[in-house]
């Protein structure tokens, strides 16, 4: 699957709603495609007590049905003024989130672009765990 095929996936997903006091849901729509080649799809939920990023949401699918590796993952954002589509990079949490999941996950594509990406390693370089000073 191409970066634009996972894209669009990703684009499709978005329906964008204002809940209880404007929070927004749905802006932001993921599409990743696990080692084993499966599709899993997630989208943001924004709420005055707790939020989840659309790669958390789509991660948190693909474990749900058995799997923990990720080979590419797509975040993207419509902007609702001029209807203009980007692709976001996953947060600081996202990023720990998806190594956390699985050691491998590290070496996961992360979409950055039509053209571009990066390694979730590349995007997380203090990815070690801490070695005691002692």
């Amino acid at each position: 699957m191409t970066n634009e095929e996972l894209i669009e996936h990703a684009s499709a997903l978005l329906r964008p709603h204002r809940g209880p006091g404007q929070r927004l849901f749905g802006d932001v729509a993921t599409a990743l495609m696990s080692e084993r080649g499966q599709l899993y799809t997630g989208v943001c939920i924004d709420t005055a007590s707790w939020g989840l990023c659309a790669e958390r949401s789509a991660v948190a699918a693909m474990v749900t049905a058995g799997e923990y590796r990720i080979r590419r993952i797509v975040a993207v954002w419509r902007d609702e003024r001029n209807g203009r589509l980007s692709v976001l990079p996953p947060c600081g949490v996202c990023r720990e989130f998806m190594r956390q999941i699985d050691d491998a996950n590290l070496g996961a594509e992360v979409v950055l672009g039509r053209e571009r990406h990066a390694t979730l390693s590349a995007l997380l370089p203090e990815h070690a765990w801490p070695s005691a000073l002692d």
